[in-house]
């Protein structure tokens, strides 16, 4: 039986996150790897630099409640994440201390891990890449918790706990893994390996407030008013997806683990799904990719792609770096999409700081969702 913890949560209020947290665990059985002196990473999604109030990012309060209890546990905490783009020290001191995990750290005597150095690890029971490059501090680590933020996602449908892991992977090293593995039954195996590798002792979702439309990055914040705990991710995910309208199969990342015989029945300890759950709007999305269809020329037909909205663009080249299909040149400081070398990663979307990048969709396909 793997069990979820559901439980409403309408406000970012410490002592009832931190409550919620305690009493979660202990729902659970307990977790044996947060044992004292336990060195844990914490990987909060911390997608790009944004203020906490945007929710494109795991919520301070919630990453804050986390700390603490793992602390009251006995345990040595790492806050760590590796965004997209470039993997510099100083990058990663400006995403903490925008994303407000500087202040975490400092009020919580956590340490934050700014240290770029990757290792190589070995999973010989791959489903898709017996070798993976991390981040060391992750390799380092006896344990890791996933602090995921309920989303919308251009690319898996739905963000979470699982998908979170793929911060464990270096900077542009995400774009390499997405160029290799173009094809989303391919992209997903990788991240069940990330997963696999990862093993979380726990799992966190931050529904408070998801986003919903143009997620990861563009989308718009909505009340959720969710907590998800779990000692399984995968399970937490079933949960998180239904909470915002998805079945598993429409899941990239569950319907791979469900294929791969690993996907759990999560039992739902606390508050119903059906009390809490809403349809959020979902994110623009390339209908092929899902394997919604199977004609070719009509897959091209129906086909999304990016495009950029030239009021928001500034012309600062995020795209054109975070492009793993080398489909964007910069022309006259504005982006030209080569669509023919496109993958349909979103990557651009994802990772534009101005939310310049959108997923246009032809008629058809908007009817259809």
């Amino acid at each position: 039986m793997t069990k979820v913890i559901l439980r409403r949560c309408e406000e970012y209020d410490l002592k009832e996150i931190q409550r919620i947290l305690h009493e979660s665990i202990e729902q659970l059985g307990g977790i044996p790897a947060l044992r004292p002196g336990a060195k844990v990473l914490v990987k909060p999604n911390l997608l790009m630099r944004r203020d906490p109030d945007r929710h494109t990012t795991t919520h301070p309060v919630v990453v804050e409640a986390v700390v603490r209890q793992l602390q009251a546990m006995g345990c040595s905490v790492i806050l760590a994440d590796s965004p997209g783009g470039p993997f510099t020290e100083g990058l990663l001191r400006g995403l903490y201390a925008l994303t407000g995990m500087e202040d975490v750290a400092n009020r919580t005597g956590a340490s934050l891990n700014c240290s770029t150095e990757s290792v190589e690890v070995e999973l010989p029971d791959a489903y898709q890449s017996h070798m993976l490059t991390v981040m060391r501090c992750a390799a380092e680590a006896d344990c890791i918790v996933s602090v995921g933020k309920i989303k919308t996602h251009g690319l898996t449908a739905y963000t979470g706990a699982v998908k979170n892991l793929f911060g464990l992977v270096p900077g542009m090293l995400k774009v390499d893994a997405h160029a290799r593995y173009p094809d989303i039954s391919e992209f997903s195996k990788l991240l069940l390996d990330i997963e696999r590798w990862a093993q979380p002792c726990l799992s966190v979702l931050d529904g408070i407030f998801g986003m919903e439309g143009a997620g990861p990055s563009g989308g718009s914040p909505r009340r959720l008013n969710a907590l998800v705990v779990s000692d399984n991710a995968h399970a937490c995910d079933v949960v998180g997806a239904a909470l915002i309208g998805f079945a598993p199969e429409e899941v990239a990342t569950l319907k791979c683990a469900a294929n791969l015989g690993v996907l759990p029945v999560p039992v739902v300890v606390g508050d119903s799904v059906d009390s809490l759950a809403q349809r959020f709007r979902r994110a623009p999305a390339d209908a092929a990719a899902r394997g919604i269809l199977t004609n070719p020329i009509f897959a091209r037909m129906v086909r999304s792609k990016p495009v950029v909205k030239k009021s928001r663009c500034v012309g600062c080249g995020a795209c054109m770096r975070s492009c793993p299909g080398k489909a964007i040149e910069l022309v006259d400081k504005r982006p030209r999409f080569h669509y023919e070398n496109c993958i349909r990663c979103y990557c651009c979307q994802e990772l534009c700081p101005q939310t310049a990048i959108e997923v246009w969709q032809p008629f058809f396909m908007k009817w259809l969702r």
